[in-house]
């Protein structure tokens, strides 16, 4: 009666131990295949990514009006110069939509070579590429004039090399030359300074002050000559109203107290500029002219931006230029 008994029961129990070994490799092989799916969709996500992420940054500047064509122009520009250099080519095509709002109706070919221009000076001189997109765009306003009349293209290569060439013969950076021309505003330029003249004077200044600083003491100065020249008797402008260049103006302040200012001379300029500011600009200038003729030479002679280009190269990490190459690859090819 036992073995009667227990036989089936013993067959039942294998029968659902079989159904249970089955039903947990059915779970196991369903947990494996979605598994295998997510790590399938991740690995697809993270190939597609850079391309996604492309796309997004290329939406934003199509939005402003820019063709199709322009858009490829500007997708290549910004993948090479990653490359060259180890950035972030979203970061590049990001820069363009703060150019194209800055620039306006500028071509295609045009928005491309002033990205890659702002990419390339950010490089060199150690910014990231919104300070320098900023930069260029307050360049743009300081000297339109001149960037329409050379193309704006052209004109933002030599914006990168002049600036390049300052960051290496000054104590300063890139964000400290977007800040000091950020104070100057479009004072100089109303007053026929050469945009050589304003860097280095600017430069200059900077070896014992900050770029913010260097412009407020440039544009005390500009705001006061004026007067300055009737209250002490000199001239400071030509035959058509335009301000002198500084050095011919230094040299008036030379011939009328000599190589150095003493604390009544000092008191007496307070008084014809109206500031502070600009007597200790004056002081600082004044100390090494020769210097400062070198300087407005040596940038009036920077033509294109190849000492951007070199200083760039020189500071490129390898490592980040082989990530930008990975996300190149991938960007193109998907």
């Amino acid at each position: 009666m036992v073995d009667q008994i227990t036989k089936p029961l013993q067959g039942i129990t294998k029968e659902v131990q079989s159904s249970m070994e089955a039903g947990k490799q059915g779970m196991q092989n369903m947990a494996t295949g979605g598994a295998g799916l997510v790590a399938t969709g991740f690995a697809i996500q993270n190939a597609l990514m850079p391309a996604i992420e492309m796309d997004r940054k290329l939406g934003e500047v199509k939005s402003l009006g820019v063709l199709d064509e322009d858009l490829a122009q500007l997708s290549k520009t910004a993948l090479w110069t990653s490359v060259q250099y180890g950035k972030s080519a979203t970061d590049i095509v990001g820069a363009s939509y703060d150019i194209k709002s800055a620039f306006g109706g500028i071509s295609g070919a045009e928005l491309s070579d002033i990205t890659k221009s702002s990419a390339v000076l950010a490089a060199a001189t150690k910014a990231d590429t919104a300070t320098i997109t900023n930069y260029m765009g307050t360049m743009y306003g300081i000297f339109k004039n001149s960037a329409d009349e050379m193309g704006t293209g052209i004109w933002s290569k030599q914006v990168a090399g002049m600036t390049a060439q300052s960051v290496e013969m000054f104590k300063t950076t890139g964000a400290g030359m977007s800040s000091a021309f950020t104070s100057v505003g479009a004072n100089a330029t109303a007053a026929g300074i050469a945009m050589e003249e304003q860097m280095a004077i600017l430069g200059t200044l900077q070896s014992t002050m900050s770029g913010s600083e260097a412009g407020t003491k440039y544009r005390a100065f500009l705001g006061g000559v004026a007067k300055a020249q009737d209250k002490l008797g000199l001239s400071f402008t030509d035959s058509h109203g335009n301000m002198l260049p500084m050095l011919d103006i230094l040299e008036e302040l030379k011939g009328k107290y000599g190589d150095t200012l003493s604390v009544a001379q000092s008191a007496e300029l307070d008084k014809a500029f109206g500031t502070k500011e600009a007597t200790a600009m004056i002081k600082l200038l004044m100390a090494d002219t020769q210097g400062l003729a070198g300087s407005i030479e040596t940038l009036g002679q920077v033509q294109g931006m190849s000492k951007a280009e070199e200083m760039a190269s020189a500071m490129t990490d390898q490592w980040e230029r082989l990530q930008s190459v990975w996300f190149a690859v991938r960007a193109a090819v998907f």
